[in-house]
């Protein structure tokens, strides 16, 4: 309650200062371009060389999430643990030819899968857990019951890891899968369980894009602008550590910039961001599919802020971004 108070007094504080702030102009951030040249495939490949992790997977009974797990075991990145009915997985992995050599298999009903992913949680058995042919509502909601101590003091939120193919240079987004509406005080821990994957992947100048649909702050009309610009004040008071927050940027001129040059959008960040905060999940989720989906690009997605990364990719995803999914939540869990 008092860091909620604390929190909305701070909003407040801003925003009455909102129109007395200073206008300077800087040149774009984009002289240090090449700072953020990382490509998904090295950032992801560390993963390889890190020690295997058991790794639980509730209801794996479709092709792309058994390659993937296949994927896995064979480059070293996981051992998966297959829970959910015996002979709908084995029947899955004959029709479609892969072979389950080296995964153990919890027979389990139905209406249980959920619950035995949460006792291997609580149990520490596993570092890693994943979802397959399972609704993500209703499979973070089991995994959250507080008898298996997946909570920690900060909210779940979703990030997502794409890559800009011009540049080879990987942003991180958030959040595309979880928080709904997030208010201003959930977009603090959004924005800080981000940063904190990105310097566990090893981003080495952390740059925060708050996203909105407009540059400027509009009021009433957009409330995420004035949570944008309040983020980029907030950050100033040293809670997030050593990275950049700026904001309200529209998507492309926070990644391009080209784009935030011919726009007049200046700042440390505009154009060379490597984290994008999304208003909402709506946002995110049409940002991601659109990335997979319509542009046939690679990503990977992994729930954290909890004790230990859940893997929620979408029941469609393609075997490629469940077995980078899966990962990029190994770098996390090491």
């Amino acid at each position: 309650m008092q860091e909620k108070t604390s929190l909305y007094m701070y909003k407040k504080s801003v925003s009455r200062n909102y129109k007395k702030r200073n206008n300077k102009k800087r040149n774009p951030g984009n002289s240090k371009y090449n700072e953020d040249l990382f490509d998904l495939q090295t950032v992801l490949q560390k993963a390889q060389k890190l020690p295997k992790v058991r790794m639980a997977v509730v209801a794996p009974y479709d092709i792309a999430t058994l390659r993937a797990l296949r994927e896995s075991l064979n480059r070293d990145v996981a051992i998966p643990v297959l829970i959910g009915h015996e002979g709908t997985i084995r029947d899955r992995a004959k029709e479609y030819d892969i072979s389950l050599e080296g995964m153990e298999i919890i027979n389990t009903a139905l209406e249980e899968q959920l619950e035995k992913a949460g006792e291997f949680i609580k149990e520490g058995d596993v570092k890693i857990v994943m979802k397959g042919m399972v609704g993500t509502g209703d499979f973070i909601h089991v995994l959250l019951d507080p008898k298996y101590g997946i909570r920690t003091g900060r909210i779940l939120s979703h990030v997502s890891m794409f890559e800009i193919p011009e540049t080879r240079r990987i942003f991180l987004m958030s959040d595309a899968a979880i928080n709904i509406l997030p208010n201003f005080n959930r977009k603090v821990h959004i924005v800080a369980n981000a940063v904190e994957v990105a310097r566990k992947i090893g981003i080495p100048k952390i740059k925060v894009a708050m996203l909105a649909a407009v540059e400027k702050v509009r009021l009433p009309a957009m409330p995420a602008t004035l949570d944008a610009f309040l983020m980029k004040k907030f950050a100033t008071t040293g809670y997030f550590g050593e990275c950049i927050v700026e904001g309200p940027f529209a998507f492309d001129n926070a990644i391009d910039p080209e784009r935030a040059k011919t726009k007049g959008i200046y700042g440390r960040v505009a154009g060379v961001s490597n984290i994008v905060i999304v208003p909402n999940i709506e946002t995110g989720n049409v940002i991601y599919k659109s990335i997979t989906c319509l542009h046939k690009m690679d990503g990977a997605g992994v729930v954290v802020g909890g004790r230990m990364p859940i893997v929620v990719p979408s029941r469609s995803d393609n075997w490629r971004t469940k077995f980078l999914s899966i990962e990029f939540s190994k770098l996390l869990a090491s």
